[in-house]
């Protein structure tokens, strides 16, 4: 009996010192809602300026035919849709990674390697339209739009290439690719989505 209690009791310390998983840290979910409500505003503002815009041209065109580039074709249409589509995509799975679900590394990932090529395309048809705007405004140099078009020269279409080009790499290439950097390749695995607040690598 004598030996039963004075046996030592087995330590267990390292069950209450041993470091839980890493947990997905809450505040990526909310950057990627916080960015997906961004685009959202931006493509709703989009889609009113495709809309309206013939509209709101006529006065400014002075009875000169509208530039055929700021008519919207088909293509301007898909790459809205699928805009449109991916940006609910990226506020799902924000959503998602801040209920710590591992669907969200799934879902974002989709979102960040859809989103990169696509704004690509999209870069790739402003830059048509932009030459496109610039040839009209060389047919009807006598239009009030023509002449603002035309204003700084080349000198200030270069400037207006690098800016869109910064735009562009900025929101639609770095923005993506950094998801697809820390969901692809440095959190990968469901235990990495779970735990507390104060277990955050």
């Amino acid at each position: 009996m004598t030996e039963l209690l004075t046996e030592p009791i087995e330590s267990h310390d390292d069950d209450f010192t041993s470091t839980p998983p890493p947990a997905w840290p809450k505040w990526i979910g909310g950057l990627a809602i916080a960015w997906g409500a961004l685009l959202l505003t931006c493509t709703g503002l989009m889609t009113a300026y495709i809309i309206f815009l013939p509209k709101l041209m006529e006065q400014a065109l002075e009875g000169d035919p509208m530039p055929q580039a700021m008519q919207p074709g088909a293509l301007d249409w898909v790459l809205l849709a699928v805009g449109a589509l991916l940006v609910f995509v990226l506020l799902f799975g924000g959503i998602f990674c801040v209920m710590r679900n591992p669907i969200s590394r799934v879902v974002i990932l989709f979102w960040g390697v859809v989103t990169i090529p696509l704004t690509l395309v999209n870069f790739v048809r402003q830059q048509d339209v932009q030459e496109s705007l610039q040839e009209w405004a060389q047919q009807y140099p006598n239009n009030q739009l023509a002449q603002q078009l035309t204003m700084g020269g080349q000198t200030g279409q270069q400037i207006n290439q690098i800016v869109g080009l910064a735009v562009t790499v900025i929101i639609g290439v770095l923005i993506p690719a950094f998801f697809i950097i820390w969901f692809g390749f440095i959190k990968t695995k469901p235990w990495q989505f779970t735990g507390s607040d104060d277990d955050l690598l």
